[in-house]
């Protein structure tokens, strides 16, 4: 059976700084049509960051559209002034961390919502971090806390359902892998 879908048509309803929202008319495989609504999202980095206690470093930030506090692992645009996703990653390190790493893995990417949104998400792991002498500043809109958690915290807090960032549970998910299986022990 066929599964593609056929764009009709598509309007642009919203431009803005991070995304642009359009609506599709799409032809499906069985001829009949439907509408879809796309976020057009720019591509981001996330890290695994790990110290030498074995610990993840996490982020507390208050996200609007959930009106939550969460916990997640440092993550950010890559925008005009990065080279790369690794050169995204690396600047986030130092904004939300005040951490720069001598090693650097891309483990992943994968798009966080493929129902809806483009957004691809690269997903670094580093260890081997030492504090930044000069660290950047935080965005004028960004304001979190930095914490270490080990594995143990993590799966804790995954269990009471305090971790609900889908991209934070990717990088616990990976990082318990690469233990269990010897690579970053």
């Amino acid at each position: 059976m066929e599964l593609n879908e056929t764009e009709i048509s598509s309007k642009q309803i919203f431009s803005g700084r991070i995304v642009d929202l359009s609506v599709r008319t799409v032809e499906l495989p069985n001829g009949e049509t439907a509408t879809r609504e796309i976020v057009k999202h720019q591509p981001a980095a996330g890290v695994i960051a790990i110290n030498d206690q074995k610990q993840m470093l996490l982020v507390k930030q208050w996200r609007e559209p959930i009106k939550a506090v969460t916990l997640e692992i440092p993550a950010g645009l890559i925008d005009e002034t990065d080279v790369s996703p690794l050169d995204a990653m690396k600047r986030e390190l130092n904004e939300e961390g005040g951490y720069k790493a001598e090693y650097w893995e891309e483990v992943s990417k994968f798009y966080s919502s493929v129902g809806f949104s483009d957004e691809l998400m690269y997903l670094f792991y580093c260890d081997t971090l030492t504090k930044v002498q000069d660290k950047r500043p935080l965005d004028e809109d960004e304001f979190l806390e930095a914490e270490w958690y080990s594995l143990a915290d993590l799966k804790k807090l995954l269990a009471e359902g305090k971790i609900v960032d889908a991209k934070t549970v990717l990088a616990i998910i990976f990082w318990e892998n690469m233990l269990l299986t010897g690579d970053k022990d």
